[in-house]
């Protein structure tokens, strides 16, 4: 499997095409599960060149997690009274950030040991 991820790794296209398509498999399975946001930052860090930017994407996936969220809630008209939550609110935003980024730390387990 190394090897595959090594060739998307070397093609910018193939790089954003995996990233894209993992995480909007990320974000379907976050739909069922919270679990899915860990999932989905493991995903998207795959095929990153190392394990910072593996981390780092599983950062990005779990905001826009969060963003995906938040864009539900304001179409629904509801975005007012969620920001309103106080503790709820941080909450339901550190869950998605947090477990995007330690799905993000997949990427290390796929590193070279310098690298």
């Amino acid at each position: 499997m190394t090897g595959r991820l090594d060739a998307v790794r070397a093609d910018p296209r193939r790089r954003a095409a995996a990233f894209a398509v993992a995480a909007v498999a990320g974000l379907a399975l976050a739909t069922v599960h919270p679990l899915g946001f860990l999932v989905g930052g493991a995903l998207v860090s795959l095929p990153t060149a190392n394990w910072r930017r593996g981390l780092l994407a599983g950062l990005a996936f779990g905001v826009l997690g969060w963003l995906a969220f938040a864009g539900l809630l304001a179409a629904n008209g509801t975005l007012g009274r969620y920001l309103a939550m106080g503790r709820i609110l941080a909450l339901s935003v550190a869950i998605p950030v947090v477990a995007g980024l330690l799905g993000g730390l997949a990427r290390a387990l796929d590193s070279p040991a310098g690298e």
